[in-house]
């Protein structure tokens, strides 16, 4: 009988929300409104029991939003709170990093500046307990949950630290911690390079002050791979700072807003040749940054086909603390072309599997109607399926073997950075690497992490091939460089050695003459 109300509660709401806003239909809009509150006034005057309507409202939300596009979603009154937080680019809490391993919560990273470091928490601390609680064996979204909380309240860890025989008692006041958008900044010879993570509220002026922070680079790498977007607002203030005064941006296209054009209303502020890195799950911000470049000839977009999300989601609450955000326009890029790629109604499983659409520059289908040209020198640009990068490459990593492959999707490299940081001491560490381009030098893995290596794997270290050897020995030296020198450190090592998109970035940066040749169309 449940599942006969929950059919019923499904269709009727989504009558009602299909029916919502045809101005042609009004009468017949009326009569379906009506009758779905007619029908929740039998079920609860008449039906034999007392039935809780919220769980089923709930879920037949969630089946009707499924039956549209594969972006507009129902969130929960905890779930709207997490992605508004996200997009402010900040939250409540203690300013970590953890994992769960082997059922125990392990400290990866501890902010500076934060409230775990002001009170003593360290990397490889085993968290035991929050608040009284025993959290052994608990998963990381409970953690999570348990760690945030309102600006100022306190909460009382339970800790192991393996140089203490004794658990330790740490107290954290909650505080704002403000998180950067920018993942790593640094400079490669001549040529600056920036990492972004996501498109949140301040990302512009991070940028800024990391760019500035570079020092005179000749030219510039924005790598916006794995970046999933975020706010326009912030795609529109970033790549403001490239394109010239009155230049379009994006447009979009919906419903209640026909169509909105947003410009650069400020002159530029970076202008030196320019790289846009992009992958696979470069998503809605990403692509309008990187298509508003394209168009305007403003740099060279390398990397693999975007994600291919050019739809224009806005939350409409819904009078409880949830909320649905509903897909109301698509977006343009300046030459016109739509960045959203073709998808079937209610099928969104299909719409993520697909994957054809990034293994190969020509994977979407260059229809001629799709067909664009760029603003500046006239380039042939494609719409209706994501950014094509100008430079395609292949793989952004070097091929290790299935076996490697296998071991690091099982986390076997946040693994052994654990095992690793249990018995390292970083005294030790800091006199053999003074600066960390001095871990560029050193392919060699030392015998004791090949025991911890091969203790994780079960399998001999000697029987690897030199690509799996040379990708864990990148993987180890930057770790070693993210807790001497940071994140940036991190990401210069692994760049420098195994990434092959970065790698070709910098070689047509110091190349003026291929750089023009991309940029003219003539490949």
């Amino acid at each position: 009988m449940i599942c006969c109300m929950k059919y019923v509660v499904s269709l009727i709401i989504a009558l009602a929300l299909w029916c919502v806003g045809a101005s042609a239909q009004k009468s017949e809009q009326q009569r379906q409104i009506e009758k779905l509150n007619l029908v929740y006034q039998q079920i609860r005057n008449a039906y034999v029991d007392d039935v809780p309507l919220g769980p089923l409202v709930e879920e037949a939300i969630r089946a009707t939003i499924k039956e549209l596009d594969p972006h507009s979603a129902y969130l929960t009154k905890k779930e709207l709170e997490a992605m508004r937080s996200r997009m402010k680019g900040q939250f409540a809490g203690v300013g970590m990093t953890f994992m769960s391993y082997r059922d125990t919560v392990v400290v990866r990273g501890v902010n500076s500046d934060s409230p775990a470091e002001r009170s003593g928490l360290r990397l490889n601390d085993r968290i035991v307990s929050v608040d009284g609680r025993n959290v052994v064996g608990i998963d990381s979204d409970s953690i999570m949950s348990l760690l945030r909380g309102d600006e100022g309240t306190e909460l009382t860890l339970g800790i192991r630290r393996r140089s203490e025989a004794k658990e330790l008692t740490i107290n954290i006041t909650r505080s704002v911690i403000q998180r950067s958008a920018i993942d790593a900044a640094f400079r490669i010879g001549d040529i600056g390079y920036i990492s972004a993570t996501s498109f949140s509220r301040p990302l512009a002026v991070d940028f800024m002050r990391e760019y500035y922070g570079l020092g005179d680079v000749k030219a510039l790498i924005v790598d916006l791979r794995d970046n999933g977007g975020g706010i326009i607002g912030s795609a529109v203030d970033l790549t403001s700072i490239f394109l010239k005064k009155g230049d379009l941006i994006v447009s979009t296209d919906g419903r209640i807003d026909h169509e909105v054009c947003y410009r650069n209303n400020k002159p530029h502020s970076i202008d030196i040749p320019l790289v846009v890195l992009i992958n696979e799950s470069s998503a809605s911000a990403s692509e309008i940054f990187a298509g508003a470049i394209q168009d305007h000839d403003r740099g060279v977009i390398v990397g693999r086909t975007s994600f291919g999300k050019g739809l224009v989601q806005r939350t409409f609450e819904l009078g409880d603390g949830s909320g649905i955000n509903l897909t109301i326009a698509r977006y343009k890029t300046p030459s016109g072309r739509l960045i959203q790629r073709p998808y079937t109604m209610g099928e969104s499983e299909a719409y993520r599997r697909d994957t054809m659409r990034f293994m190969h520059p020509d994977s979407l289908e260059h229809d001629p109607e799709l067909m664009f040209t760029t603003l500046k020198r006239g380039r042939k640009v494609y719409g209706g399926g994501g950014i094509t990068p100008d430079i395609f490459c292949e793989e952004s990593y070097p091929q290790v073997s299935d076996e490697m492959l296998e071991m690091v999707e099982s986390g076997l490299i946040a693994q052994l950075h654990i095992e690793l940081w249990d018995g390292i001491k970083v005294e030790t560490l800091s006199e053999r690497y003074p600066t960390f381009e001095d871990l560029l030098t050193e392919n060699e893995i030392d015998g004791e992490i090949i025991e911890i290596i091969e203790k994780l794997t079960k399998c001999r270290y000697s029987e690897l091939t030199d690509i799996d050897k040379l990708y864990l020995s990148t993987m180890i030296r930057a770790e070693i460089a993210s807790q001497l020198f940071g994140k940036s450190a991190q990401r210069y090592i692994v760049g420098r050695v195994v990434d092959d998109v970065l790698k070709r970035a910098v070689e047509l940066l110091e190349s003026p003459e291929e750089y023009e040749r991309v940029l003219s169309g003539d490949m």
